[in-house]
């Protein structure tokens, strides 16, 4: 019987920093392509980032370093967070229907700050029963071990859990512990997943 089911937050119940390169060329000229290829060239740095090895600002000084870029690094933590604040359609809905029946779990890879910024902003968040971050335990849902963590930490089963992410890489991870997953598309998908497994919704 299910009796967990851990969120992720980016692009599965609000936007994070994916595809913010066309929020970045929506406001400057900063080509899409070129944004998206710099994010790749720094991929290491935001990574360990997100683990809390790192601040915004040094993240950001690194991503911008040697840019011909006509744009402040003020100008673009607006845009980031710009693009934090829009929801994925209907999930919240669905999460806000599982509540009371389920133990309700957030886990999400993110920097600190941006998280500060997504909290006080979204105050539905708080429908969580509990919320884990990267940045507080130093790894991202791809490193091993992190999935142990959060079973013992929030001391439940994982035979009772089920994890949904929009990455096939982090729902690969939690099966390893024997945790049920379900690759996030869209609200309607994941209503349809749910109920294969029996959720009541």
């Amino acid at each position: 019987m299910i009796k967990n089911i851990i969120f992720d937050l980016s692009e599965v119940i609000i936007s994070g920093y994916h595809n913010i390169e066309f929020v970045v060329a929506k406001h400057t000229n900063i080509k899409a392509e070129e944004f998206l290829n710099r994010k790749k060239e720094t991929i290491n740095m935001f990574l360990e980032a997100m683990r809390g090895k790192y601040t915004e600002d040094e993240y950001l000084d690194d991503l911008m370093n040697g840019m011909d870029w006509k744009i402040s690094r003020d100008e673009l933590k607006e845009y980031i967070r710009e693009n934090m604040n829009v929801p994925v359609q209907g999930t919240m809905e669905i999460i806000k229907k599982l509540k009371n029946k389920y133990n309700i779990i957030l886990l999400s890879d993110h920097i600190v700050e941006w998280v500060d910024y997504i909290l006080k902003n979204n105050a539905e968040l708080s429908v969580f029963d509990k919320k884990y971050f990267s940045y507080e335990y130093g790894k991202l849902k791809v490193d091993e071990g992190i999935f142990e963590y959060i079973l013992e930490d929030a001391n439940i089963n994982s035979e009772e859990t089920i994890f949904i992410d929009d990455s096939i890489d982090n729902i690969i991870n939690a099966k390893k512990t024997g945790i049920t997953g379900i690759v996030f598309e869209n609200a309607n998908q994941l209503e349809e997943e749910l109920r294969k497994l029996n959720i009541e919704i």
